[in-house]
């Protein structure tokens, strides 16, 4: 596959997550948490595991929400990224769960950390994305809504395939198609 043929996969997967996430339920959360991960093999052209998820976080998606990076828990943390892969991607993929495993613990995960709501009930609850959020069991989290959280996605991925990228990561185009290469889309009738 060339650099277009690439960019075009990723643009209709990202149109299907974009449905998905719409339906107010939280496959599509989970579905958003593994196209990160897809996107940061991506971009660097190997699984450099759980570096490469926050690294994505810190040196992509941070460009488009500087809040990715800077975002201030109640307890003065400033770690979103590694709240993103420990609880968001782990938690949300192996245990459709927000509160982190003993190993995500172990590496900084904290028990809800992340909360996830669609726009309808970002605006009956007054929640904004990437706001902090407490009530209830749940004392110091980080809001991720659905729609702005696609939005932020999309933007993502048009910065991914931009020749701005090149000064993220100079070699991203080869290591977009060495990664597609050895690891090809799923491409068919499914």
């Amino acid at each position: 596959m060339n650099k277009k043929e690439i960019e075009r996969y990723f643009k209709v997967r990202l149109k299907e997550l974009q449905c998905i996430l719409k339906d107010g339920s939280p496959w599509g959360f989970l579905c958003a948490a593994a196209f990160l991960d897809c996107l940061s093999k991506l971009v660097y052209g190997e699984d450099r595991k759980r570096k490469g998820y926050k690294d994505f976080i810190k040196n992509y998606l941070s460009k488009i929400n500087p809040s990715y990076a800077s975002f201030t828990y109640r307890n003065r943390e400033k770690d979103l990224p590694e709240q993103l892969y420990h609880v968001f991607r782990c938690g949300i993929v192996h245990q459709f769960s927000l509160v982190p495993d003993p190993q995500s613990r172990r590496s900084g995960g904290r028990s809800q950390s992340i909360v996830l709501c669609h726009r309808k009930e970002s605006k009956r609850r007054n929640l904004s994305h990437l706001s902090q959020y407490s009530s209830g069991e749940i004392s110091d989290a980080a809001v991720l809504v659905a729609e702005d959280f696609c939005k932020d996605l999309k933007s993502v991925v048009k910065l991914i395939f931009s020749s701005q990228a090149k000064e993220i990561e100079p070699k991203i185009t080869q290591n977009m198609k060495a990664w597609v290469k050895k690891y090809p889309p799923i491409k068919g009738g499914f």
